[in-house]
């Protein structure tokens, strides 16, 4: 079966669903309509039979087409895998690196990172992701992405019966709780987690990893927080309690945060950051940007 006529099958069936016409499809993948009108012939020739009905001017998926779309789509996404699965195995100089990354990481790390990276191979590809971070760990896990930049340390990298991680640290960041101005805290040169207990919390979402810490925290103190707003952002965070709305957890020394009134946990506390990958993944082009990784300076 020609995967460009599935290709072309599929162009039909979104510009169908848009309310659009076959030129818009045609449009789409660069083809003159009579080009993508003879794909759609070959296809329902292999098949035996059509998968649009006309209405008039309007064409309308039978349910013909409509059992044969799960699978042409689950036929082009494993062509992608495989393509891509191939690429990463060629040279290291220009294969394809799929990354992943939590948000708070956008601003710094992962900007320096590839900078330098690609000034040394400019030709090797990326393909960026981000998310929380017990996802992004899931996601090497099942094997859609490289290489993760993470924290805390997952605690389930060598789950029994499940593909093992591996993990590298690259930064340890002290971790202070930020309160509004003229908050009671606001001129103590620490606090402890206990004292915090009635406090209203501004956190990350369920999933990231410095509400992952918070919940941990506060776990040891005895208390579950009260969050009165959540974010996916930690620039949100820092920027709702500014504006009075509450407490929150953040990293001491962050720049890009631009966070006042930040108080020192005591005993320290940290946020640790590091790199996930899959053990035995050693695609030369994966490989390469791991070991520029743990030599680039970042390590704590």
């Amino acid at each position: 079966m020609n995967f460009h006529d599935i290709e072309g099958f599929l162009a039909i069936v979104r510009a169908v669903d848009a309310g659009e016409n076959l030129t818009d499809a045609a449009d789409d993948l660069y083809l003159s309509q009579s080009a993508l009108t003879r794909r759609l012939q070959r296809l329902e020739q292999e098949l035996g039979t059509s998968l649009f009905e006309r209405h008039g001017r309007k064409l309308v998926l039978n349910t013909r087409g409509q059992a044969f779309l799960p699978h042409a789509k689950a036929m082009i996404d494993e062509r992608t895998q495989a393509i891509d699965n191939v690429t990463r195995l060629m040279d290291p100089e220009r294969g394809r690196v799929r990354l992943d990354f939590m948000h708070s990481l956008g601003t710094w790390m992962v900007p320096d990172l590839l900078r330098s990276y690609r000034q040394m191979y400019p030709h090797v590809q990326f393909a960026l992701h981000q998310g929380a971070a017990q996802y992004l760990t899931d996601r090497i896990r099942a094997g859609v992405s490289d290489i993760a930049l993470v924290g805390p340390k997952p605690q389930d990298l060598a789950a029994p019966g499940q593909v093992q991680l591996r993990w590298h640290q690259l930064e340890m960041q002290r971790l202070a709780i930020a309160v509004p101005e003229g908050h009671w805290a606001s001129t103590r040169k620490s606090i402890a987690m206990a004292e915090l207990a009635d406090e209203p919390f501004i956190g990350m979402l369920p999933g990231y990893g410095t509400r992952m810490l918070l919940n941990s925290l506060a776990a040891e103190a005895g208390f579950v927080p009260r969050f009165v707003f959540e974010s996916m952002e930690l620039t949100t965070v820092s920027g709702l309690v500014t504006a009075g709305l509450g407490c929150a957890l953040l990293p001491l020394d962050d720049p890009y945060l631009n966070a006042t009134n930040l108080i020192p946990l005591e005993p320290a506390r940290y946020r640790e950051l590091g790199m996930v990958w899959r053990d035995g993944d050693d695609a030369p082009p994966v490989k390469q940007f791991r070991d520029f990784i743990r030599m680039s300076g970042n390590q704590g």
